[in-house]
């Protein structure tokens, strides 16, 4: 199969040629190419499909069980509902993202290790976005407002339990950098090839420097779980943004990071050393409207977020394109800038050599989008998945 009159974003930039691809991966790169059944693409924009390595969940399903959506099917089948949805929205590859249950169904890290369970027996025969890898966001804070009695001192032994003795598709694990034995605990995750991550955490910026000379390489979610920044102090986020062996994950919705911190993460850190994430919840997506979930509590969603009845942020509504949108319209970014951050950048930044990017010798995972983001097409494994209507 062959794109033809698409704008195609490589490196940064949109490129008029054509793309071929087959089930095995893109094919060719070039203007002109022939031989071959042809998709016009009639003016849309060609991204290769989103890598989302912070996604909890989404449409009342969670990677994490959870009480809210008891009502919507076991466990494995919220998962397989999750990775059907995604492709519309653009993702085609995720990290499914396990976090602390506030209050835990059951023991923090045993509910942890069976949503891994459920989540690797999925993977042997899934339909949809690939769960590539697993992301464990904050297992061990240092933040008050995210410790409960059911948080443990981090262990190689207990690191062990919550991923059921197998490393192979663990991605990305975190750990504030001032936590007990943090720096230890670092040093586990590298030998076993995860990619450590900074969040959630009260350390200076001296602890996170250190953190970062024993191969911490990822930050959660920048500015959201993080001590607050003042001038006086030295504070974890100045830590990540100083240190370019940190990627920072940004959210770009409008409204969890003021659009001027986002444009000052890229400006000090250089927009190669970030990229985008979702961090979809299951709650995203729901209507406009009070919405009564499967164990009573309420979320009131309006204007692109969801809020519990006292007021608080519950979580971000707007799934993967517009998120994206927002990216451009909101926060006042450039299309390119927005291609490298959320179309190019996470593989780059996750060492993913065989997706995320339109490269010969990679996946044909691909979207094809219009101009506001909305998804037209979304190709998984050189095969069209998702059409709109």
């Amino acid at each position: 199969m062959i794109i033809r009159n698409a704008h195609v974003f490589i490196d940064g930039k949109f490129n008029d040629v054509d793309v071929r691809y087959d089930e095995t991966g893109i094919q060719e790169i070039g203007k002109g190419l022939t031989g071959d059944e042809v998709l016009d693409a009639k003016g849309a924009y060609l991204y290769a499909g989103m890598v989302d390595a912070h996604c909890h969940g989404g449409f009342l399903r969670g990677f994490n069980y959870s009480t809210s959506f008891k009502n919507r099917g076991t466990h494995e089948e919220q998962v397989r509902y999750l990775l059907d949805r995604l492709p519309s929205t653009g993702v085609t590859t995720v990290y499914p993202t396990l976090a602390i249950i506030y209050p835990p169904i059951k023991e923090t890290y045993e509910d942890m290790r069976d949503s891994v369970r459920t989540i690797r027996k999925v993977h042997e025969n899934y339909k949809g976005a690939e769960p590539l890898k697993f992301h464990f966001e904050h297992p061990f804070p240092t933040l008050d407002r995210y410790l409960h009695a059911g948080v443990k001192p981090a262990t190689p032994e207990l690191a062990d339990f919550i991923v059921d003795g197998d490393y192979s598709d663990v991605g990305i694990f975190g750990i504030a950098p001032d936590y007990e034995n943090a720096i230890e605990f670092i040093d586990y995750l590298v030998s076993k090839g995860v990619d450590p991550e900074d969040g959630y955490t009260n350390a200076t910026a001296e602890e996170t420097k250190i953190a970062a000379d024993h191969g911490m390489n990822q930050a959660s979610h920048l500015y959201n779980g993080y001590k607050t920044m003042h001038h006086r102090t030295s504070d974890p986020c100045v830590g990540v943004l100083l240190e370019d062996r940190i990627y920072a994950q940004l959210t770009m919705d409008g409204y969890h990071v003021n659009p001027s911190w986002i444009k000052l993460t890229i400006k000090a850190k250089g927009i190669d050393n970030c990229y985008g994430i979702t961090d979809l919840s299951g709650y995203s997506g729901l209507p406009d409207g009070k919405n009564v979930m499967d164990d009573g509590s309420i979320i009131d969603t309006h204007d692109g977020y969801n809020w519990r009845p006292d007021g608080h942020l519950r979580s971000g509504n707007m799934v993967a394109n517009e998120i994206i949108r927002c990216a451009r319209d909101v926060v006042g970014l450039t299309m390119e800038e927005v291609g490298k951050l959320y179309f190019e950048n996470p593989a780059r930044c996750l060492r993913l050599s065989d997706r995320g990017k339109i490269e010969v010798g990679r996946r044909s995972d691909l979207v094809l989008m219009d101009h506001d983001y909305k998804v037209l097409k979304t190709i998984i494994g050189g095969e069209v998945y998702y059409e709109a209507d």
